[in-house]
Parts: C-alpha cells; sequence; structure tokens
C-alpha cells in the first residue's frame, strides 16, 4: 500500500529528502565511530563515496523507478479493493475504493492542476472515512454537497459575466476549486450508489445527479477558456440547502484546496462543516 503511493512526485521527494537525511546522518556516525576507533579522519572521501555510491545513488534510482512501477501496483491493489464486500469498512480501502471511483467517473477541466483532483480524492475519502462505523447519513451529505455545488457554479457564472476580463486569474481560482468539490460530490455519489447497489432514492436518479455533475465540470472546462461568458443554464435540482451553509461548505473547501498539504487541520475542518450537525470523527 505504502508503496503504491511512490506514483504521486510529491511522495518521491519526501521519501527522497528523507533518504538524503538518513545517508548524511549515516555518514556522520561512520566518521564518529572511525575518529573513536582512533582511524582518524584520514578515510573520509572512502566513506564519503561509500555512502554516496553504494548506499544513496541505489536506492535513488530505485526510487524513481516507482514512478512506473508504483501506478501498476495502485491499479491492481484498486481492482483487489473494489471487489471486497468489506471495502468500506477501513480506511486503507476506502483510499483505493475512492481512487478507482475518480479515475473510472471523473473527467477534470483543462484549468485544474493535478493537486486539485488529489485533493478531491482525499476529501472525499475523509467524509466515507468519517462514516466509521457507520454513523452519518451519507445521502444527506451529497444533497449539501450537491446544493452547493448547484449555488456555486450559480453564483460563479453571474460573477463571471458581470466581472472585467482582467480578474481571469481569479476566474481560474474559483473554477479549480469548484471543480473539485464537483470530482468530489460525484465520487461520494458514487460510493453510495455502490453500497447501495445502484439503487438511490429520493427525486433525481443517481444516474441523472452524476451527469449534472459532469455538465458542471464540462462548464468549467468552458468557461476557464471564455470570453464571452455563457450562463449556466443547467435546470434547479430542487435539493433545499440554505445559502449560508452552502456558503460555510464553499469557504471551508476553498481554505483546504488552497492549503499546502498535508492539510490535516483544513481537511477536517471541511469535514466537520460538511457533515454539520452528524457525528463523524476527524481524520488525522
Amino acid at each position: 500500500m505504502a508503496l503504491s503511493r511512490l506514483d504521486s512526485a510529491e511522495a518521491r521527494v519526501g521519501v527522497a529528502r528523507a533518504l538524503a537525511l538518513f545517508c548524511v546522518v549515516g555518514y556522520i556516525l561512520s566518521l564518529a565511530v572511525l575518529f573513536a576507533t582512533g582511524i582518524g579522519l584520514n578515510r573520509w572521501l572512502f566513506v564519503l563515496l561509500m555512502w554516496a555510491l553504494l548506499i544513496y545513488l541505489p536506492l535513488r534510482i530505485l526510487l524513481e523507478a516507482f514512478q512506473t512501477i508504483a501506478p501498476g501496483i495502485r491499479r491492481a491493489l484498486v481492482t483487489q479493493a473494489v471487489s471486497d464486500p468489506a471495502r468500506y469498512r477501513s480506511s486503507g480501502s476506502i483510499e483505493l475504493v475512492v481512487d478507482g471511483l475518480f479515475t473510472q467517473d471523473v473527467l477534470m477541466p483543462r484549468i485544474t492542476k493535478p493537486q486539485e483532483g488529489q485533493k478531491a480524492r482525499e476529501g472525499s475519502a475523509a467524509v466515507l472515512r468519517a462514516n466509521l462505523p457507520q454513523r452519518i447519513d451519507l445521502a444527506r451529505v451529497s444533497a449539501r454537497c450537491l446544493g452547493t455545488v448547484e449555488q456555486w457554479t450559480t453564483d460563479l457564472s453571474s460573477w463571471a459575466r458581470s466581472a472585467a476580463p482582467q480578474n481571469i486569474q481569479a476566474r481560474w481560482a474559483g473554477l479549480r476549486a469548484l471543480a473539485s468539490f464537483a470530482a468530489l460530490t460525484k465520487i461520494l455519489l458514487g460510493a453510495i450508489a455502490d453500497q447501495s447497489g445502484h439503487r438511490q432514492s429520493g427525486p433525481h436518479p443517481w444516474r441523472d445527479l452524476r451527469e449534472y455533475l459532469d455538465a458542471c465540470l464540462d462548464y468549467c472546462d468552458r468557461l476557464a477558456f471564455e470570453v464571452d461568458v455563457t450562463p449556466w443554464t443547467e435546470a434547479p435540482l430542487g435539493i433545499s440547502v440554505s445559502a449560508d451553509d452552502a456558503a460555510a461548505i464553499r469557504m471551508a473547501w476553498t481554505a483546504y484546496v488552497e492549503t499546502p498539504p498535508p492539510a490535516i487541520e483544513a481537511r477536517n475542518n471541511f469535514v466537520k462543516t460538511l457533515l454539520g450537525d452528524q457525528p463523524g470523527q476527524p481524520i488525522a
């Protein structure tokens, strides 16, 4: 599981730094041993070459090789997890299921960066982990997400049509945050459909809701590059979420997206805001 995460550049950078620190400490300790045994520091170059050529360099090459090896490991773990009846009962399997749902169901807009997709995966996994054991109403949570997406898209469309062209950077920032939140919502809907055997109660079939989110992601893609902004014209979902709740969820998510990783505190604050008065456990 840990090795499969090395397909991420950020994960490899972190491991590379730890490896470099380990080798530096090892080199210093080796010199200390030489000095304590009376050999002195005459062989400092030999010890340096030993640590650099025999330890650091081979491990560094192996680490970079995981850029191509880790995705295959990850895909195999995801395939195994999605067929596990207990896949929503442990943090590790939830993370793998979320990866599978994101890869299968979500097409991020061109304006987004890889970190926005990663935040969507981590955020949705945190919401699902807060349901261990099943303590929250995921259908209600997804409704809050959908209502927030609807209000957010409408507001952003209205603002983009009235804003001056020089505000393009602000538009892009808003679109990235909205797109990643729509991706999180689609992952949660996919998880609910998966757990219920694709049965969903309520006025909207789950397939229609996912198509609505696809339309939102497509609109974000178009809005990022349009000079003459077209309005958001999708039919209202009719989901009741107060403007104050939607604004709070939107602000908490934007803060999480804009916080550099690991952003654990910002993520937990988002989950707490999204759940509202429902019980749930923060994820460290």
